[in-house]
C-alpha cells in the first residue's frame, strides 16, 4: 500500500500585483511537513519585475529548489484560466488552488494527503479531500519598512462552513447551505481536468461554479481538523472602486450576485419528458418528506420548550425559597453576634462589626447591567458549566483570552475556576519580580473603538496591583512592551475595577493585551477574581 508521502501535491497560487501577499503564500508551502509538492506561481498580467522581486527570497530557499514554476501571463487571461494554465503546467497526483493572501498549517498537506489515501481504499469516485478552515481578519499597515500584513483576530464562519458531514453534499452545496473555500480543497488532477476546471467566463465565484460541476461526478471527503486559514480584509464604507488587496466578494465593482446565480446548477427538463416525469416525481416525494419532517421537529422543540419552561420555573421557585431560608439564618446569626460584647480600653461595651458578612440577596458584580451584545469577553461565558479545575502553564490559554506569564519556570501554579460560586482562583507560590494575568484583547474592538473592562476582586487581607497595555513589538518575535500603567487597590473583601482603553492605544498596538500585574515577591498568594468583562464603547 503506498504511504503519504508518495502522493505528489502541486499548489497553484494565482496573483496580479499583490506582491505583499505572495511570500507568505510560499513561506506556507516551504513550511510543509509533506516534502513531496510542486508550485505554479501565475502572475495574471501583473508587473513581473516586481513580482520576481518580491519572491526572491523565498526562490532562494534550498527547499525551493526545482520546485517552483512562474508563469508570467501578459496580457493577464483572467482569474479563472490563471488557474487553469497553473494546473495544465503541473503533473502531479493531486493540485491545490492557494490563493496568494491564504495558508496552511505546516500539517496540511502531509494530513490531506493520508486522508486521502485511507478514504481512497473504500470510496470508489472520491475526487478529492478537504479539511476544516478557520477565518483571520487582518488589515495593511504602513511601517518603516514599508506595508505590512497585521492579523487582528479570528473572524466567526457563517454556519454552512461548520457543517460536520463526511462528505460535501452536493445539494447543500448548491443551496448555500454548506460552503468550502478554495483553501481548504486538495483535488485529483485527473478529475480537476475532467471537470473542465475554472469556468473561465467566470471573473467570480468560479470556485462554485467549477465545485457544482465537480461534485456531480466525483465525492469530497472533510478531514474534521482545522488545518487552513482564509485570510480576509472587509471592504471600508468609504470604499467605492475595486481594490486590490481587498478580497473579491468585498470589491464593490464585482457583480458577485449575478456569477452567485449563474454558478448553480442547472437542469434542462425540456431535453426529455422522461427524465422531467422522474424529477417532478422525486422532488413531490422529497418536499413531502421534508414537510413531514419539519412538522416532527418542530413538535419536539416545541414539547421541549414547554417542559423546559415548567423546569426553569420549579427551579427559580426553589432557589427563591432557598434564598429565603439563607437569609432568616442570616439574620438570626447577625443577632447572635450582635448580643456577645467585646470589652475594649476604658470598658466600652461594642457590638461586633457585621460589615464584612455578604450580601447574599444582591451580590455586586463587575458590569451587570452591561448589555450581552456590548460584551467583548465576558469570564463566565467562556467557563464550561463544570468549571475549570488544573494546573497553570505560563502562556498557556485558558478560560478563552486568559493567560499567566512569571519571569521564572515554577510548580505549583494552579487555577480553579467555578461558575455555580463566580470564582475564580489562581494560586501562585512566588510572584518573583513579575506575575501577571493578561486577556488578550486582540479583535475584541471594531476600527476606532475603545474598551472598558470590568473587574470585580476579593481579597482577606487587602493587596495593591497595577494593570497595564501590554503591545507586542515589531522588531522581536515575543517581546511585549507594557505601558499605560495604573495602580489599583484590592483592599480586602470584595473591589471592583474599572479601566479604559482609549481607541487610540488599540489602534496603535499589535497584538493588545491587557496585563493585570500581581505585587512582586509575594508567597503562596491567592488571586481572586468574581467577575471580569470587556465592554465595547
Amino acid at each position: 500500500m503506498r504511504t503519504a508521502d508518495q502522493v505528489s501535491i502541486g499548489v497553484v497560487i494565482r496573483t496580479k500585483d499583490r506582491p505583499i501577499f505572495v511570500p507568505r503564500a510560499l513561506k506556507t508551502v516551504i513550511a510543509q511537513t509533506h516534502l513531496n509538492w510542486q508550485i505554479v506561481l501565475v502572475n495574471d498580467g501583473g508587473d513581473a519585475a516586481l513580482l520576481e522581486r518580491a519572491i526572491a527570497t523565498q526562490r532562494a530557499r534550498p527547499q525551493m529548489q526545482g520546485k517552483l514554476t512562474l508563469l508570467n501571463l501578459s496580457p493577464g487571461v483572467g482569474r479563472s484560466a490563471a488557474f487553469n494554465e497553473g494546473v495544465k503546467a503541473l503533473s502531479t497526483e493531486l493540485v491545490a488552488c492557494l490563493d496568494d493572501d491564504d495558508s496552511w498549517s505546516p500539517e496540511f498537506m502531509a494530513a490531506l494527503a493520508a486522508f486521502y489515501i485511507e478514504t481512497s481504499t473504500t470510496v470508489d469516485d472520491l475526487g478529492g479531500v478537504a479539511a476544516q478552515v478557520t477565518a483571520l481578519q487582518e488589515e495593511i499597515c504602513d511601517s518603516a519598512t514599508g506595508q505590512e500584513i497585521r492579523v487582528t483576530g479570528e473572524e466567526a464562519l457563517p454556519p454552512a462552513f461548520q457543517r460536520g458531514e463526511f462528505f460535501l453534499n452536493p445539494l447543500a452545496y448548491a443551496c448555500y447551505r454548506q460552503d468550502i473555500y478554495p483553501v481548504q480543497w486538495v483535488l485529483r488532477r485527473d478529475a480537476v481536468l475532467a471537470a473542465g476546471g475554472f469556468p473561465e467566463q467566470f471573473d467570480v465565484m468560479e470556485d462554485r461554479a467549477f465545485m457544482n460541476r465537480f461534485l456531480a461526478r466525483y465525492r469530497l471527503a472533510i478531514l474534521d481538523r482545522k488545518l487552513a486559514f482564509h485570510h480576509r480584509r472587509a471592504q471600508r464604507a468609504e470604499d467605492q472602486g475595486r481594490d486590490v488587496l481587498l478580497n473579491t466578494l468585498d470589491n464593490p465593482s464585482y457583480d458577485w450576485r449575478l456569477f452567485a446565480d449563474l454558478a448553480r446548477p442547472g437542469i434542462d427538463l425540456a431535453q426529455s419528458a422522461e427524465a422531467a416525469a422522474v424529477v417532478r416525481s422525486i422532488s413531490a416525494d422529497l418536499l413531502s418528506e421534508l414537510n413531514y419532517e419539519t412538522s416532527a421537529i418542530w413538535q419536539k422543540v416545541d414539547g421541549d420548550i414547554t417542559a423546559l419552561s415548567a423546569r426553569l420555573e420549579r427551579d427559580k421557585s426553589e432557589l427563591m425559597r432557598n434564598m429565603s431560608a439563607l437569609r432568616q439564618d442570616l439574620r438570626k446569626l447577625t443577632a447572635r453576634l450582635g448580643q456577645g460584647s467585646v470589652t475594649q480600653p476604658g470598658d466600652m461595651r461594642v457590638a461586633p462589626d457585621t460589615s464584612a458578612l455578604p450580601d447574599i440577596a444582591a451580590p455586586a458584580m463587575a458590569g451587570a447591567e452591561i448589555p450581552l451584545a456590548r460584551r467583548a469577553y465576558d469570564l463566565w461565558r467562556m467557563v464550561p458549566a463544570q468549571g475549570i479545575a488544573q494546573y497553570l502553564q505560563p502562556g498557556q490559554r485558558f478560560a478563552g483570552q486568559l493567560g499567566f506569564s512569571t519571569k521564572g519556570a515554577q510548580t505549583g501554579l494552579l487555577v480553579h475556576a467555578c461558575p455555580l460560586h463566580s470564582r475564580l482562583d489562581v494560586q501562585i507560590p512566588l510572584t518573583e519580580d513579575w506575575a501577571a494575568l493578561e486577556l488578550s484583547l486582540a479583535g475584541m474592538a471594531p476600527a476606532g473603538s475603545a474598551l472598558r473592562v470590568h473587574l470585580t476582586l476579593s481579597s482577606s487581607e487587602g493587596y495593591l496591583f497595577e494593570t497595564a497595555l501590554m503591545t507586542k513589538t515589531p522588531d522581536a518575535e515575543n517581546s511585549f512592551a507594557a505601558g499605560a500603567f495604573e495602580i489599583h487597590s484590592c483592599s480586602g473583601h470584595m473591589c471592583h475595577v474599572i479601566r479604559e482603553i482609549d481607541a487610540a492605544l488599540l489602534r496603535a498596538a499589535i497584538s493588545p493585551k491587557l496585563s493585570i500585574i500581581l505585587p512582586r515577591q509575594a508567597r503562596n498568594f491567592r488571586f481572586i477574581c468574581h467577575d471580569l468583562i470587556v465592554e465595547r464603547v
